[in-house]
């Protein structure tokens, strides 16, 4: 295994093999090629970043979540936006026999296998990393997963344990920031025993996220996941800054708070 991490290229040329709608909000892409052969097998739940055309033809990357790989395909679930980004306005376009550059993969951000209860929560861009999260459990485990969709037919049929309850909440605003999801999980009884809080999506629904979790429910930092994966009404550079700035001033407040 050490050998094969070693040999492993940090760039893979991928054909697209198959396209299709899992819903009308998601799209779901399989790639192979024969740079995979050297890409670990348990990477389900890790990301690759795409390499893409912006509308000025400038090359720009996204990170995708890997949701299966079998030695053979890569399988990525994408999100339909509007307006379109390069990633999705790629995904449309995406036929058997396209061609796309992935570089990875990123390291797997799952929640704590034996912690005492799980708190999933997130929007169509974090679906497919709260499947995989799910397919991981332990067949005891309890909790919940909170997944906003735009619309009644975006629920997908998830494979989780049967002490999860899977809480879907439609949702269609997506031009500005809802709390309709966090409202939804601020909702909903807090079990016994110390939970793992995981959450990805919106800027401001992780920040929400972040205040119930580690300020009024005194979660540990340490003991959860929280990203934010877009930003309602800017480009994904425009929120890698508000998240890079965001988490400079926490840590400011934080600090201060000693």
């Amino acid at each position: 295994l050490a050998s094969r991490h070693k040999a492993m290229p940090n760039h893979f040329d991928l054909t697209v093999s198959s396209s299709f709608q899992l819903s009308p909000h998601m799209r779901r892409i399989k790639l192979q090629g024969d740079d995979l052969s050297s890409l670990p097998l348990d990477q389900a739940g890790g990301y690759v970043k795409l390499s893409l055309v912006d509308e000025d033809g400038r090359e720009v990357k996204r990170s995708y979540t890997i949701r299966e790989f079998d030695s053979e395909t890569l399988t990525l679930d994408f999100v339909h936006h509007q307006p379109l980004g390069p990633a999705s306005r790629w995904a449309q376009s995406a036929r058997p026999g396209s061609i796309i550059r992935a570089y990875g993969p990123g390291k797997k951000k799952l929640a704590d296998p034996d912690a005492d209860w799980f708190f999933f929560g997130g929007d169509m861009s974090s679906l497919p990393a709260i499947s995989v999260n799910l397919e991981a459990l332990k067949a005891s485990a309890k909790g919940y997963a909170v997944i906003s969709v735009p619309g009644e037919s975006d629920r997908q049929s998830l494979l989780h344990p049967e002490g999860i309850q899977l809480i879907w909440v439609v949702d269609s605003e997506t031009t500005q920031p809802s709390s309709a999801l966090t409202e939804k999980i601020r909702s909903l009884e807090w079990l016994k025993g110390v939970p793992y809080p995981w959450f990805a999506g919106e800027f401001e629904g992780m920040r929400d996220m972040r205040r119930f979790f580690r300020d009024e429910m005194k979660i540990d930092r340490k003991n959860m996941y929280l990203s934010c994966y877009w930003k309602t009404g800017t480009s994904d550079e425009g929120m890698k800054k508000a998240k890079a700035l965001d988490a400079l001033l926490d840590l400011k407040n934080s600090a201060a708070a000693f």
